[in-house]
């Protein structure tokens, strides 16, 4: 072999090897990062809410960190590239996310101390409204890091350039791994810190990307367009609706109640509640939500156009290649654009960009339920608040690998399964369970203690019957069960039912039951509707 030729090979391997070197560039940083984090989360207030010292812009960050998940970063693309309309209808109703947030962001942050255990009992101080509440969040917390670390696993083995089952799992072992060591050691502060890191990755890989493909077409909007239409199996019917669901009624249905889930859902999921308490005060919560609004439609905006992007070169990769658990869309666009070493490069800044922001998400979710199962269970239910505060983080150093744990096994057992349902279910229940409790203890004078319960109950147990039954389970393509068929439920995702069945239900068993109120009860309102008000540091603080 000629000394040109084994240059050659040497240049070639170390190029290949470049998305791999970034990857651990990234996870030793990563790990300083944890290190260094630690040692400033040994009091409760850090642990929980980061010592409430969240200012605006910094805040606004990370809780766009908290917004953007694995999904949403891996699928967004892939859902515009193959259906259009349906695709871009869904990567939008995102910022809706953070609109529901921002109006409230002002009566979270001054009501309760962390949790939404918090939230609820500085309404109605009882037992079985905190423990409901804390099995609330783990039903919601525990799903939604399985499809997260199940996710990226895949996508990080793909984009590392292994193949196989097993790769996929050692990958999904490695970061849960790593977050467990996240969440464990920082808490909320080192959570927010690596949560900006997270966002300013994001944004660099999304709007290196955007553009270099309008480089591509020239700089020219109308011709992307134009070419995404063309690329697609179906041009006519690309920007109509239906693609994703169909167009008869049932398909139409489905795509409204999905949007109707993801924007109600993902606003109030556990870890976004505990990131707008971070906040120093309630007008710095509502302004963070409101910055965070404008970043995350810049990031659907970027999606959109990379989706379109993609569906322009659509040739490259099969349209039935991209799912909502995929990276292919995305992956194949960087190769695309980019050929050579630069490409190579570009392909390590997205699985830094991966990594980070299953890390990330995943370790605020684990934070989150054991916040729920400590604080609001242990401490709170069970012992009355009789736990010192240095026992109460004790607890939660240990509760919180131990439920990262328990997530990273099922993670593996699930890699080859199609979990999609497991994404929709846990979304479904917080918008169903946790949004009508929160509202009806913020705002509503008449809510009861049994309204409230009531309100928690019927919305999840909706959301476990018609989801165990709808069409994500069995009974259609790519259903969990493919082979049996006992769906009766039409959708796919249940939002569109079970979120007026848990404000009805709430609302008439507190009708029912206005009987019951205890004497405190309207004293317990007037003082939370007061906090829900304030705006200065020293007028918001919470008991």
């Amino acid at each position: 072999m000629s000394t040109g030729t084994t240059m050659h090979t040497a240049a070639t391997s170390m190029t290949d090897a470049a998305p791999l070197m970034a990857f651990f560039l990234v996870v030793t940083t990563t790990l300083l990062l944890c290190l260094l984090f630690g040692a400033d989360s040994e009091g409760i207030d850090d642990l929980y809410v980061a010592g409430r010292s969240g200012r605006p812009w910094r805040n606004a960050l990370a809780m766009t960190g908290d917004t953007i998940t694995i999904l949403l970063l891996l699928s967004c693309t892939g859902l515009v590239s193959v259906a259009g309309y349906d695709g871009t209808a869904l990567t939008v109703c995102t910022i809706g996310t953070l609109v529901v947030l921002m109006v409230l962001a002002r009566p979270l942050r001054n009501t309760g101390r962390y949790t939404l255990g918090d939230t609820l009992a500085a309404r109605f101080d009882d037992r079985w409204v905190r423990m409901t509440a804390a099995a609330v969040c783990v039903i919601v917390c525990v799903p939604l890091a399985v499809v997260q670390l199940t996710a990226a696993g895949g996508a990080t083995a793909a984009m590392l350039g292994l193949s196989g089952t097993a790769s996929a799992q050692l990958c999904t072992v490695f970061i849960g791994g790593m977050m467990v060591c996240a969440a464990a050691l920082t808490g909320m502060r080192g959570n927010t810190m690596l949560q900006v890191v997270k966002t300013f990755t994001v944004f660099a890989c999304m709007g290196l990307l955007a553009v270099l493909l309008l480089r591509s077409t020239g700089w020219s909007p109308a011709r992307l367009v134009s070419e995404a239409i063309d690329g697609n199996a179906d041009p006519a019917g690309y920007f109509t609706p239906g693609q994703l669901y169909g167009r008869d009624l049932a398909g139409r249905l489905n795509l409204i109640s999905v949007q109707v889930t993801v924007v109600l859902g993902t606003a109030v999921v556990p870890h976004m509640i505990m990131r707008v308490k971070t906040a120093e005060h309630g007008g710095a919560a509502r302004r963070s939500a409101l910055i965070a609004t404008g970043m995350v439609s810049v990031f659907a905006a970027l999606a959109v156009m990379l989706g379109l992007g993609a569906a322009a070169r659509s040739a490259a990769v099969p349209p039935g290649h991209f799912d909502l658990q995929s990276s292919s869309a995305l992956l194949s666009l960087v190769r695309d654009l980019v050929a050579g070493p630069a490409g190579d490069l570009l392909t390590a800044l997205v699985v830094s960009a991966v990594f980070l922001t299953s890390l990330t998400v995943v370790a605020a979710l684990a934070l989150s339920a054991a916040a729920a199962l400590v604080h609001d269970l242990y401490v709170s239910a069970l012992r009355r608040g009789a736990v010192p505060p240095a026992a109460e983080v004790k607890a939660m150093r240990w509760a919180t690998p131990v439920l990262g744990t328990v997530a990273v096994l099922l993670s593996v057992l699930a890699q080859s399964w199609n979990i999609q349902f497991l994404a929709q279910f846990a979304v479904a229940v917080s918008a169903s369970a946790v949004l009508p409790s929160l509202v009806y203890a913020l705002f509503w004078k008449g809510c009861t203690r049994a309204g409230l319960l009531w309100t928690m109950y019927a919305g999840l147990a909706c959301c476990v019957v018609l989801q165990a039954f709808g069409p994500t389970v069995s009974g259609a393509p790519g259903a969990l069960f493919e082979s049996a068929d006992f769906a009766w439920f039409p959708l796919a995702t249940t939002g569109l039912v079970t979120v007026p069945v848990g404000f009805a239900v709430g609302w008439i068993v507190s009708v029912r039951t206005a009987r019951s109120r205890r004497p405190d009860d309207a004293v317990r309102y007037a003082a939370v509707a007061a906090r829900s008000l304030l705006d200065r540091p020293e007028e918001a603080r919470v008991p």
